[in-house]
């Protein structure tokens, strides 16, 4: 059905409200649906559902209960009738609000055709038109998170009332289920993001262009479902074959293969190719195809076993069925409280006599999913000890997720999760389908796939799904518990079906099993067991930890809500004793399940590198001989990865040598160890680090606290002040005493009077951070001061120490300076000394041979350097974990923490309890976006932006408080055209299909920057003009795939590189290339592609021009949350403040 052609009749009003615009943002085709109903064009789709009365009642409490909060506060309240017109409320919630009631309840917007009425509006202490006072919008939900149609609804409300109040809200609301105190958004996060999409709105309305129904996630949830759905099979769409991605059906569609019956009438191999389809790949949809339209021909349900197995994989990876397996099914909503939540633990086993016993166990907050955890895990443990042999099948990678969030994020049963993932105890049967066989469905889930093995649900899903709805609405507000009965009966019987439909699958892949053996004439191996007992040395560490994990946790109150500072700071304590265990047990998790993957699944994972071919030997370094390896485009940091190993061995395969992302190639170094092993076809990364002195120190730090308190006197000062969020502590006078100052002499005085505290340095790029704390260091020894130096790595560790080299020499100083390090990344300087173990740092300090010494966490935790240096100076300490900043705490009195949490952010793999995934900075601006005046010292000036560049910097990331040194305005790109002069561009590129790469942008850019060296000039902060040359243009990519082909196109000495390589560098010009065609194509989400963090270092290199290259269709974010709102919200900011787009 095309509806979006359909003109509304002459005459019609319309008024939209925030639905409108959220009903657009989730899908454009339902918007023109909706366009035609309200024109009575079309007839809209009614459910019955019995619950809806229930949840309206809750929802009214819900806003009573918080009206009866405000008013028992003694504030007024002005009650707008929601009878009469809506002109008439609008007018008295003008009135309200001009007269300043504390309180506006039901407050009416009309504005031209937008209307909506906020459950209330508060009074701040905000200057606007209206005088000393303003208004923010607080809405009630009964979520217990924030939606992101809540972030529109509330958008849309505080645009209305910045239009009457003359001055845009601070902040906005939500009253969330189960809570009282409203959760704030901080508006300008989210106001860009919504103004492009109510742009977009407003375009769609009055063009009416024609849409078409293209599946989009709301479609689970959409009442205009079966509408479209029927469509879809009206015009045989290709999205209605399993497994087909929406790249392919475009590349399909443009192939003139347009239906499931095309596709599968299409010759295999294609002749000619379709182009941006891999043949494998398009071996896999066509056979899915063809099996699907024989399937509807013939009526009924086929499918075909794939030959030849492969061992372990598909069918050959069932283990043998035992007595006491189990089959497992949660349910849960990933939105219901931080890091979502099981809220039903099902469990099926086969009891002696053959019957099924069902168990389920629910959980209604985190608190109950701990304790339901733990308890499935005892159960799993006394299982095993009765049946050795048993396994834990489920179908898809849910569960096992879901089991490794539970033991990070509740710090509980890790060690027992780690024995089921070594010993293979889990068993995915999604996998062994999809590896194992071909079926004629339009879906490889397990509803999908039961008519194959002729399985009858007890439950209709519609109701089952009905029922999950209404549930997690009724748990987010925490109804009684005889509200939930009808409700949780439905889930069960749902949870049931499930688990019993697990049990039905495994029985039928293993008569499948059999026919397969008939079919190779040859019985199939099962797959080993792989279980490694733990060694005795970290049971005792084990022992060790959970004794005072016990201790620490006695004397916490059981309801964190009444948890005082201190005791929130000794919870956070314990949950980081094992950060660093949980860290390696998601490495070795990944890297297990990586070395399974299938060929192609090696080259779309970005941490390891597929498709190898070797081309032979190319040179000898000593006793080893170098191997150069061809591989096909991808994006791939294999480059970061601190070992290398074979999948198919499971061994190290050589040291990397090089990669080369232009050529496509990568060096091995193999020893004469590896001169007979086989060459790899696939390369994962092995990223395992001994932290026993790291796990030793907070061993150590756990153990004085659980013995004095966190705040009792004496040892560990600084790591106690850190966890506690105290401010800096100092010897006389507090930090606000030096706003006087400049930054650099603040910065220099306050570091000589610290007092075993934690000093925060937040620099904004081109603030001088690394100079800052260089002098500071300086000024420490000239009073005779020791000082220490750390990073994340050698490399940030040697550029501070270069810095204070050169700082020490403008003051006529010499320096005694001992870094231990044992690669390339020294720093090379008459001032410093280099050693490469720790024993030579031990002997230095025993004979006072350094004045200051640098190393990474690795030196400072050791025992051997406690109290080593008066003041611990931690670079990049938003990129470094606070457990490590803690373990090397106890070497210095006092610690000054350097970095920006708002440019690279630490990375990390394990899933932690909350508060302890934080970085050190992190940690202290406590979700803030930067320190305050009165915690630490904000380096507000940039030396580096133009300010039309600093204007967009600090506008999004740094709550407007940085500025441009006047200086800087001098800076300029001198070139006719669009792209001369200062600030922000857009180029826009239009492409479709592409991920991580995209030829098209690397041509354009290549055309930049050939018009940019043949033509330009630029003009510094001192006014002396110059050639534009290669030195003066960065050009930064999200993705190594974007970088090779950058590097094909551009000159020879090009600067390119992906958005790490570049921080702390300028140019005059930066062009960033963001390569993904649409949202869905981005390979790692939006968290990577729109992180914040890397625009703005990506865009805050340049001194005069930055240009953002990139698809117009990146704008066009379906956000889900307010997290990836806030994540759009800098890039459509961008994009206002950019000035009118070039190209395209």
């Amino acid at each position: 059905m095309r509806t979006g052609t359909s003109a509304l009749p002459a005459g019609t009003i319309t008024m939209f409200s925030p639905t409108s615009i959220a009903n657009f943002l989730a899908c454009q085709h339902l918007t023109a649906l909706d366009r035609a109903a309200a024109a009575e064009q079309i007839k809209r789709p009614f459910f019955a559902d019995p619950l809806l009365d229930f949840l309206i009642k809750l929802g009214q409490a819900h806003e009573q209960a918080y009206l009866t909060q405000l008013t028992e506060q003694g504030l007024t309240v002005v009650e707008i009738p929601t009878e009469g017109s809506r002109r008439d409320a609008a007018e008295r919630t003008i009135e309200a609000i001009r007269t300043g009631a504390d309180v506006i309840y039901q407050a009416t917007f009309l504005d031209d055709q937008w209307y909506g009425r906020a459950d209330f509006l508060i009074r701040v202490d905000k200057s606007s038109e209206l005088g000393s006072f303003s208004y923010e919008v607080v809405e009630t939900k009964l979520a217990r998170s924030t939606k992101a149609r809540a972030i529109i609804q509330l958008c849309f409300y505080s645009d209305l009332l910045s239009r009457i109040q003359g001055v845009v809200p601070d902040y906005m609301h939500v009253v969330l289920g189960g809570g009282a105190k409203p959760e704030k958004f901080f508006v300008q996060r989210y106001l860009a993001f919504f103004r492009k999409i109510k742009r977009d709105f407003v375009a769609a309305q009055q063009a009416q262009s024609e849409t078409y129904p293209d599946p989009v996630e709301h479609c689970r949830i959409c009442d205009w479902s079966t509408v479209c759905d029927a469509q879809w099979r009206k015009d045989d769409h290709l999205s209605l074959v399993a497994n087909i991605t929406r790249n392919q059906r475009q590349a399909l569609v443009t192939y003139g293969a347009g239906t499931v019956a095309g596709l599968a009438r299409l010759p295999l191999p294609p002749d000619p190719k379709v182009e941006g389809i891999k043949d494998q790949a398009f071996a896999n949809i066509h056979q899915q195809a063809r099996l699907q339209v024989q399937g509807r021909e013939e009526r009924r349900n086929i499918h075909e076993l794939l030959v030849p197995p492969e061992p372990e994989k598909g069918l050959c990876s069932l283990p043998a069925p035992s007595p006491g397996d189990i089959f497992l099914d949660f349910e849960g909503d990933q939105f219901t409280f931080e890091g979502g939540l099981e809220y039903l633990f099902g469990v099926l086993t086969i009891a002696s006599d053959g019957g099924l016993v069902y168990e389920p166990t629910w959980a209604m907050n985190p608190a109950e999913e701990k304790r339901a955890f733990q308890k499935f895990m005892e159960m799993v443990a006394a299982r095993r000890r009765q049946y050795p042999d048993m396994h834990i099948y489920h179908y898809g990678a849910y569960e096992e997720t879901a089991i490794k969030r539970m033991a990070g994020q509740h710090s509980t049963c890790v060690d027992e999760v780690d024995e089921l993932l070594r010993g293979e105890v889990l068993v995915d049967m999604f996998r062994a389908v999809r590896q194992g066989l071909r079926a004629s469905v339009e879906s490889y889930s397990i509803k999908k796939l039961e008519p194959l093995y002729e399985y009858r649900r007890d439950v209709k899903l519609i109701d089952a799904n009905r029922a999950l709805q209404a549930f997690q609405t009724v748990l987010a507000f925490g109804a009684e518990e005889e509200n939930l009965d009808e409700i949780r009966s439905a889930i069960e019987g749902y949870n049931r079906d499930d688990c019993v439909s697990a049990l039905r699958l495994r029985d039928w892949l293993e008569r499948l099993r059999k026919e397969l053996e008939e079919q190779v004439g040859a019985p199939l191996a099962r797959p080993v067991p792989k279980e490694e007992p733990l060694s005795e040395n970290l049971t005792e560490y084990l022992q060790r930890v959970r004794a005072i994990e016990e201790r620490l946790t006695a004397v916490l109150p059981e309801d964190k809500e009444t948890w005082t500072e201190s005791e929130k700071a000794t919870a956070l304590l314990t949950d980081l004793l094992q950060w660093h265990r949980r860290e390696d047990k998601s490495k070795y998790w990944e890297y297990f399940n990586r070395c399974d993957y299938s060929d192609e699944e090696f080259i779309t994972d970005r941490a390891t590198l597929g498709g190898l071919v070797h081309m032979g030997e190319v040179e000898k370094v000593k006793k080893s001989t170098v191997h150069r390896y061809r591989f096909p485009l991808q994006d791939t940091t294999i480059e970061r990865a601190l070992e290398l190993r074979d999948p198919k061995t499971k061994k190290a395969t050589g040291e990397l040598h090089a990669v080369d992302y232009e050529a496509l190639t990568i060096d091995l170094k193999r020893g004469p160890r590896l001169a007979d092993a086989p060459h790899p076809s696939a390369l994962v990364p092995y990223d395992i680090i001994n932290a026993k002195a790291m796990q030793e120190s907070l061993l150590q730090l756990g153990n004085w606290v659980a013995d004095n308190d966190i705040e009792g006197f004496g040892s560990y000062a600084a790591a106690r002040e850190l966890l506690l969020r105290h401010a800096p502590r100092l010897k006389q006078g507090k930090l606000t005493d030096f706003e006087h100052l400049s930054s650099l002499e603040a910065a220099k005085q306050i570091g000589l009077l610290l007092d075993r505290t934690v000093l925060p340095i937040q620099g904004p790029p081109g603030s001088g951070k690394t100079y800052t704390g260089a002098h500071m260091i300086v000024e420490l020894i000239k009073q005779g001061k020791k000082v220490g130096v750390t990073a994340v790595s050698h490399k940030v560790i040697s550029n501070l120490l270069k810095g204070t080299c050169k700082a020490a020499l403008e003051r006529h100083e010499k320096l005694k300076i001992l870094q231990k390090c044992d690669g390339d990344d020294v720093c090379e300087h008459d001032f410093v000394e280099i050693v490469d173990d720790n024993k030579g740092v031990e002997q230095a300090l025993a004979n006072n041979e350094a004045q200051i010494i640098a190393g990474t966490v690795w030196l400072w935790a050791r025992a051997e350097m406690a109290n080593a240096v008066d003041v611990l100076f931690v670079d990049e300490a938003g990129q470094m974990s606070l457990a490590n900043v803690l373990a090397a705490s106890s070497s210095a009195d006092s610690i000054v923490l350097l970095g920006d949490p708002q440019q690279l952010d630490q990375p990390q793999r394990g899933v932690h309890p909350p508060g302890a995934e934080a970085s050190a900075l992190s940690h202290l601006l406590n979700e803030q976006k930067t320190i305050t005046a009165d915690r630490g010292l904000f380096l507000a000036e940039s030396w580096r932006l133009h300010p039309d560049i600093c204007a967009f910097t600090s506008d999004v990331f740094y709550e407007s408080r940085l500025t441009s040194r006047p200086e800087n305005a001098n800076q300029r790109l001198n070139l006719a055209g669009p792209i001369g002069g200062t600030g922000l561009r857009f180029l826009p590129v239009k492409h479709d299909a592409n991920q991580s790469d995209s030829p098209e942008e690397a041509k354009q850019v290549a055309e930049l920057v050939e018009a940019l060296l043949r033509k330009a000039t630029w003009t510094d902060k001192q006014g002396q003009i110059g050639l534009v040359t290669l030195e003066d243009i960065l050009i930064v990519a999200p993705y190594n795939a974007q970088v090779s082909l950058l590097l094909r196109e551009l000159p020879k000495g090009s600067r390119v590189g992906t958005v790490d390589k570049f921080q702390g560098q300028e140019a005059p010009v930066v062009i960033y290339s963001m390569a993904t065609s649409t949202p869905q194509d981005a390979p790692r989400g939006m968290e990577f592609l729109y992180s914040g963090n890397r625009l703005n270092v990506a865009t805050s290199r340049a001194q005069c021009v930055t240009v953002l290259v990139a698809s117009p269709a990146l704008f066009d974010v379906q956000c889900k949350t307010p997290r990836q709102m806030e994540l759009a919200n800098a890039f459509c900011r961008y994009l206002e403040m950019a000035q009118p787009s070039v190209g395209g």
